[in-house]
Formats: structure tokens, C-alpha cells, sequence
């Protein structure tokens, strides 16, 4: 069954509109790659003010640049801007536990957003994917692998988010350890319960993938800031392909987002 509507194309003006606000988060998310390749005193002074190893810098610069350039690409802008948004996820989490300022905090999000806005501004498949609650054709086959697929980190996200929100004591007593203060426990819980239920929602599942990516991000840079074994670390990584592993499997104009292969 094909989708309603067809998508509309998009006007320069608006192409080019999309090619500004992306380039702002890329540029300065570049130029932060690099900053932090070069490692001059500053970078290393605040890195380790933030919690993290100075081990830890220059992996760090590697991975933002390396998903800047992805973003930049337009083939594989898609990936790359759920790629940044793990990243600013873990910016965000890290002034949370470091106890940031709101500007700190909110600043990461606020470049998440300019890129996923300019993004959908250049790309009209993306916009007609986020605004449209049709769905294109997929076999019965894969629609039931990616259903079963993507219960996995739902049913594990609903169960961790209400476990929050009751705040047993081994739950306060792991948040505490992972740096965070008691105070923001049941933030967390409601956070990690309506990205969920956002996902879980057909019409909105992509903006939920999304927004669970930032949670995700979030989880790993904990992890590696305070030093947890490598499983810890990449847990919450796993999760986040297994939620966007299912959600492709789905939708198959997310596929055409996402293209693992070239077409012919």
C-alpha cells in the first residue's frame, strides 16, 4: 500500500535555509572534534574538571568528528545526526551529574536541534516521515521481526522508568554511584518513560528513536565517566541499534533514510 500523499518537493529557499542551520552545529561541533584532537591545556583542564580521564580526549574528539563528517554527507546525513545525537545526549548527562548550569545543560540539545531541523529543511523525506502518520507497505514478515525487535528496549526502558519513579534503595544507591544527585532521580524516570511511550506510538516512533538515542548517549557517557567496566558501556548502545534496528525493519521509508546499501 503506498503512502497516501505524495512528498512535496522542497524550494531552494528552503533547501538552503536547511543548509545554514545544519552547517551551525556542524561547524562547531568540528571545530570541538578538533579542539579536542589538538588537546591543548583548556580542553584537558576542563575534560577533567568534567569527570572524565584525560585517556579519554582524544576517543572523544575521533568519535565527534567522525560523526560530524557522517552528518555533513548528505547520503548518510540521517545516520549521522542520530549519531550526534548519542553524542549531546552524553553532553547532557555529563552537566547534569557535574552539576552544569541550565545554559550548560540545555545547550546541547539546543545544537540537537538545529541539526535535526536543518536536516529535515534539506531532506523532504525526513520531513514527510516525521509529519505523516501513513504508512508504506512492508511484509508481514519483517513488520513482526521489527515489532518483536523493538518490544526489546521498550518492555526494558518501561520497567526501568517505573523502577525509578519508585525509587527503591538500590536504585537510589546505583544513581548515586553513577554521579548523579538524588534530587534528579524521578526526572530521570519521567524522562525515560515518555521518550519510551513517544517511541512506542506509531505515528511519533521515529521522533521517540530519537529522543531515546539522546537518553542512550547519555547512559554510555556516564559509564565511561566514571569508569565502569566496557559490558556497562556498551549496553545502552546496544539498546539503541536494537531500537532503531526494529524501527527500520518496520518502516520501510525510514530504509530510504538510512540506505545500507548503495542503490542501483
Amino acid at each position: 500500500m503506498q503512502s497516501s500523499a505524495q512528498t512535496a518537493p522542497i524550494s531552494k529557499k528552503t533547501h538552503w535555509a536547511g543548509i545554514i542551520i545544519s552547517a551551525l552545529p556542524a561547524l562547531f561541533l568540528l571545530f570541538d572534534g578538533v579542539m579536542k584532537l589538538a588537546k591543548p591545556p583548556f580542553v584537558v583542564g576542563s575534560t577533567v574538571q568534567l569527570g572524565y580521564p584525560e585517556s579519554v580526549i582524544i576517543p572523544l574528539g575521533i568519535v565527534l568528528t567522525a560523526c560530524t563528517i557522517v552528518y555533513v554527507i548528505p547520503r548518510t546525513a540521517v545516520l549521522g545526526a542520530i549519531l550526534l545525537t548519542g553524542y549531546l545526549g552524553g553532553a547532557v548527562a555529563t552537566h547534569v551529574s557535574a552539576g552544569g548550569s541550565l545554559f550548560k545543560i540545555l545547550f546541547p540539545v539546543v545544537i540537537g536541534a538545529l541539526a535535526w531541523g536543518g536536516l529535515s529543511l534539506r531532506d523532504e523525506r525526513l520531513r514527510e516521515r516525521l509529519q505523516s502518520g501513513a504508512r508504506a507497505a512492508v511484509s508481514k514478515k519483517a513488520l513482526w521481526a521489527g515489532i518483536s525487535i523493538s518490544a526489546l528496549p521498550s518492555l526494558m526502558l518501561l520497567f526501568g522508568g517505573v523502577m525509578t519513579l519508585k525509587k527503591p534503595a538500590p536504585v537510589v544507591t546505583e544513581i548515586t554511584r553513577l554521579g548523579y544527585p538524588e534530587s534528579v532521580i524521578l526526572g530521570l524516570g519521567i524522562l525515560e518513560l515518555a521518550c519510551t511511550v513517544v517511541y512506542i506510538i506509531p505515528r511519533v516512533s521515529v521522533l521517540g528513536a530519537i529522543l531515546l538515542t539522546g537518553y542512550f548517549g547519555g547512559a554510555v557517557a556516564t559509564h565511561v565517566r566514571i569508569g565502569d567496566p566496557t559490558f556497562n558501556i556498551i549496553m545502552p548502545i546496544l539498546f539503541g541499534a536494537l531500537a532503531w534496528g526494529g524501527l527500520y525493519l518496520r518502516d520501510v521509508r525510514l530504509r530510504a533514510l538510512i540506505p545500507l546499501r548503495k542503490e542501483k
